[in-house]
């Protein structure tokens, strides 16, 4: 590793974006740590400083080019400091990327540690015994318990091409990891501790389709389901045409896997879903909608919804709004669409004003947070099981546990016996909002 005579390098990771971009900071940090570098307190005090970047929404990324901007002043007090970006905003080219952002010293595509190490190894050459790894699924495990939450990645890329998505120029096509890795990756986090396993891919329920020997999501399922120790299990997430008859079942036929499923509709309108390539229409997801809820009656269902899409109009977004009426949603995550250059719906007219989006963004905000209140409101009294998986306090006089229900739906309870942390406990609500309940312990 290092000399002996030679201080420990120190990193720090900034990340924004998915819980996929989460786990591939997780992986360069444990990349880091094998070569003997050690985390800093402040990114002020690191050695190297990596930005993981999303570009699903411009938003994120006018966060990336601010963040990158503060770090390039920063290296001017601190000329050793190095620089790297990655994640979604980085593209195969890199140059255009460096013209895009420019001032960081590395630039590496998501998941290609390879890029990150050869880069790395021109400014502080690695020991000559020490291999670069090649490809994702090849990084270390990390040694450290990582808590009661676990995300493990089992695909990577996307082959939709949807015409208003960044995500497979970026992350490539699809790629599913061997299913005897997933599952002993799996074993081993719950070893060091984890309760609820999440597994991770851009369309995870297209797992196993590039093996071509009729291996897919199911099966990884069930062999993850038989781990000891596991509570409880997830996967996110999930294209509407993937959702086979065999996938349906799990809910039903395994005990661990949870009573949640995020579903990206993206639209209610069949114009505009044929304009985004989702290919399925409404009705599509709708009686996809009732085949999940024969099969599992208790399943909650949360989704993405993007707003002012190309030649939107306003009777297309009121199909929107029917439309999350008539599922109920728990959950919208919705956004107002923004140009993503190379993308095929980049090359249209974007033609919904942005105070237009915006009001439609407050509506359908109004009807889920009125749907979402209801649906809490018909807890309250009731008793739940919650897995609790962290402390908050910021938003609270005291600190707080928080944990989840099965259903995926956050809940806040008085913080006493420290030995919670990692438990299933049952809970019995007494306070609602749209967006979380609050509970007390039951003896």
């Amino acid at each position: 590793m290092m000399a002996e005579s030679e201080a420990p390098k120190r990193y720090w990771i900034w990340t924004v974006g998915c819980q996929m971009n989460k786990v591939d900071s997780d992986r360069v940090a444990d990349t880091m740590q094998a070569r003997g570098y050690l985390p800093a307190q402040r990114e002020e005090d690191a050695d190297i400083v990596i930005l993981n970047s999303c570009a699903v929404r411009e938003s994120a990324e006018r966060r990336v080019s601010g963040k990158l901007g503060n770090l390039v002043a920063l290296k001017q007090e601190k000329p050793q400091l190095v620089l790297g970006l990655t994640g979604c905003s980085v593209s195969p080219d890199f140059e255009a990327t460096r013209k895009r952002f420019r001032g960081a010293d590395l630039y590496f595509q998501p998941t290609r540690i390879d890029q990150f190490l050869e880069q790395l190894d021109v400014i502080w050459p690695a020991p000559a015994d020490e291999g670069v790894m090649a490809c994702w699924e090849e990084q270390p495990a990390a040694t450290e318990d990582k808590g009661p939450i676990a995300y493990v990645p089992i695909s990577n890329g996307c082959d939709k091409f949807c015409t208003y998505c960044i995500v497979p120029y970026r992350r490539g096509r699809e790629t599913s990891r061997p299913m005897l890795d997933i599952v002993d990756e799996c074993g081993n986090l719950v070893k060091r501790g984890a309760r609820e396993i999440t597994l991770l891919g851009q369309r995870v329920n297209a797992y196993g389709k590039d093996f071509k020997d009729g291996t897919d999501l199911a099966d990884l399922l069930r062999l993850v389901n038989d781990i000891p120790g596991l509570e409880r299990l997830r996967f996110l997430t999930s294209y509407p045409k993937d959702m086979s008859d065999k996938l349906i079942a799990s809910f039903a036929e395994l005990d661990k896997v949870c009573e949640h499923l995020h579903l990206p509709v993206q639209s209610g309108n069949d114009a505009v879903l044929q304009r985004m390539r989702r290919g399925y229409t409404r009705d599509d997801y709708l009686r996809l909608v009732e085949r999940i809820r024969a099969v599992a009656p208790d399943i909650v269902l949360s989704t993405d919804i993007i707003v002012g899409f190309c030649g939107e109009t306003e009777e297309e977004f009121q199909e929107t709004l029917s439309l999350v009426e008539e599922v109920r949603f728990t959950t919208v995550y919705s956004a107002a669409y923004s140009v993503r250059s190379g993308t095929l719906a980049s090359r249209w007219e974007d033609d919904v004003p942005p105070d237009v989006k915006k009001d439609r963004l407050r509506r359908l905000g109004e009807v889920q947070e009125r749907i979402s209140l209801q649906q809490h409101q018909a807890l309250r009294g009731s008793r739940v099981e919650i897995l609790v998986e962290s402390t908050e306090s910021e938003r609270h006089d005291t600190p707080q546990w928080q944990g989840r229900t099965r259903q995926n739906r956050r809940v806040f309870l008085p913080r006493g016996d420290e030995s919670l942390l990692g438990q299933v406990v049952p809970v019995r609500i007494e306070k609602v909002s749209p967006w979380a309940m609050q509970g007390v312990l039951v003896a």
